[in-house]
């Protein structure tokens, strides 16, 4: 008799609780830490869930990329526990604003029974139905469109700025803001006492110490950059020689540290904002060859320092620049090429086998590669994976054409049209009820008396000119914001529009786009690809289930192969090349 006890059932009742900060002024932002806390909170209680936090709330954490998010990378890796019940979000964009992101999400959770709460006010999900996925696809395409409208806005604002010659930005040490947001040399520094330690200072003020030096901030930048124009020693020596001279580097958080060679760096690299001019780009990211006095035109009567210093300290860079081979932030090489259908086509005869031995770690991608000596680009089979394959690799262009003949044949399905237009009036009926929008309105013009009343006392010197401006810059800020939910209602046709279009244009989003929204393209839509190498030609794929709702294909056969009545049939019968598509 076995003395085994059964296996108790886990109890799936934690949710993966997720807050993100996003643009938020102030505490009063609809997307606040706190408030997305609260509801979220509420919402477990609600459930009896056990709340998990997951935070990106330290500065702007963009929700069009996922590589700058530690927490959401850390809530993915437990989706997959078989205690997880639910992730719980504020709305959708605080996931993600790209839709293809919030598709692939979707369908990870469908497949391990995962589900996806909102906790804001009417923003109640449904994903058992196809008009619940469609409602939910249109709302992340609309999230993807605000991001998108919000950062034209922002890099308009960016170029108006610098067109005015005004640094967009963190600002170079040694340097602070004046009334007109220009550069000028900054008061602060620090007091080196005569027992070695160093006080925080204002320039001009009484020194603590009668014996005390004074080391300001910007002499430290312009001592550097004279080192420097010497040409004579690297940034360890420099930083060393400024550190025995007494003077302090102020880090971000402004406190005065001992200069370090990366320092030294920072400094030199921003020579273009000390001579008062403006060049596009982070100063981190510059090169010498490309950023020099031979291409940069300085401003005398804006700059901080003299222009000959700044000018020496261009030239030295650029003669010491090297030719960049990698990128700088991922270590690719500048020639590499991008691949759109890497790691989603599979080798069909390598699918036979994994189908046979009920093996799936059988399966083999096909992964791009560019030969030595500038050969052509490829889709190679996995080195060390052998299969009766006798080809192992096949031409980028022949695969990517045959995967554009796949996309020519893929056209709307007219079925889904009317789930289209439910799941659009679902989402207006259930987000934009009237008494939302009249009390809205009243809103509005709360703030725009507020504005005029604003006006008349600062006219009658009620008021100063500080007080007006906060109240004229708070109230414009709340009008836009509220004009943004106004907006909603016409954002939903929007989207429904882009919806339609992007899968009613596939081949001409295809043919216009570069190699890395090319690669976007193709695994928002499909699962996989399976290809044969000997045949050359896509065998079978799969598409996404949002696009299977949406989407049919339109199969069309060679004359020598007759037709099948299953016209829906996946497993392509043609060779591609020889297709009339």
């Amino acid at each position: 008799m076995s003395l085994k006890k059964p296996a108790q059932p886990i109890q799936r009742d934690v949710a993966l609780c997720y807050v993100r900060l996003s643009l938020t002024r102030d505490e009063t932002d609809l997307n606040s830490p706190e408030r997305q806390r609260t509801n979220v909170l509420a919402e477990c209680e609600r459930r009896g869930w056990k709340p998990e936090w997951y935070e990106d709330v330290e500065g702007h954490k963009s929700g069009t990329k996922e590589d700058n998010r530690p927490g959401w990378l850390a809530l993915k890796a437990r989706l997959g526990d078989p205690d997880v019940v639910a992730i719980v979000a504020n709305d959708l964009s605080r996931l993600h604003r790209k839709g293809w992101r919030v598709g692939s999400l979707l369908d990870f959770l469908e497949q391990h029974g995962v589900g996806l709460v909102l906790a804001a006010p009417g923003r109640n999900l449904d994903l058992s139905g196809p008009a619940g996925k469609i409602s939910t696809m249109i709302m992340a395409l609309m999230d993807e469109y605000y991001a998108t409208d919000t950062s034209q806005k922002q890099k308009d604002s960016v170029r108006h700025r610098q067109g005015k010659g005004i640094i967009v930005g963190r600002i170079p040490f040694g340097t602070v803001r004046n009334d007109k947001s220009y550069l000028q040399r900054t008061t602060e520094g620090v007091w080196l006492l005569p027992d070695g330690r160093f006080v925080k200072g204002q320039e001009g003020q009484p020194s603590p110490d009668a014996q005390a030096i004074w080391r300001g901030y910007a002499d430290a930048a312009e001592r550097c950059l004279q080192i420097f124009s010497e040409n004579r020693h690297g940034r360890r020596k420099i930083a060393d020689r400024l550190n025995a001279e007494g003077y302090r580097f102020r880090d971000v958080e402004g406190g005065a540290t001992p200069f370090d060679p990366d320092d030294v760096r920072r400094i030199t690299a921003n020579w273009v904002e000390y001579g008062g001019g403006i060049v596009g780009g982070k100063a981190h990211n510059r090169r010498g060859k490309e950023v020099n006095p031979e291409n940069v035109t300085l401003n005398p009567q804006r700059a901080v320092f003299e222009i000959e210093l700044c000018y020496l300290v261009g030239h030295i860079l650029k003669v010491r620049s090297r030719d960049l081979k990698r990128n700088p932030d991922y270590a690719v090489r500048l020639d590499a090429s991008v691949f759109p259908l890497s790691k989603i086509v599979y080798c069909a005869h390598c699918e036979q086998i994994a189908l046979n031995t009920q093996n799936p770690a059988a399966r083999t991608f096909l992964t791009g590669k560019t030969g030595n000596q500038k050969m052509s680009r490829r889709y190679r089979h996995h080195t060390d994976r052998g299969c009766a394959a006798k080809r192992r690799s096949v031409k980028a262009d022949l695969l990517e054409r045959d995967f554009l003949h796949l996309l020519q044949s893929l056209t709307v399905n007219p079925d889904a049209l009317p789930l289209l237009a439910q799941a659009l009036d679902h989402f207006n009926n259930h987000n934009q009820p009237e008494d939302k929008l009249t009390a809205i309105q009243a809103e509005i013009a709360h703030w725009r008396q507020r504005t005029r009343n604003a006006d008349l006392l600062f006219s009658k010197a009620r008021i100063s000119e500080d007080e007006w401006r906060e109240i004229i810059e708070t109230a414009e800020q709340e009008i836009a914001r509220l004009h943004t939910q106004v907006a909603e209602n016409q954002e939903a046709e929007v989207a429904l529009k882009l919806t339609m279009e992007m899968v009613s244009n596939l081949v001409h989003n295809w043919n216009q786009a570069n190699g890395e929204v090319r690669r976007a393209l193709a695994n928002s839509l499909f699962e996989f690809l399976t290809y044969d190498l000997d045949k050359q030609q896509i065998v079978d794929f799969k598409l996404k289930p949002w696009a299977e709702l949406l989407m049919q294909l339109k199969v069309t056969f060679d004359k020598k192969t007759p037709p099948s009545s299953d016209e829906n049939k996946r497993v392509l019968w043609r060779a591609w090349r020889g297709s009339s598509l």
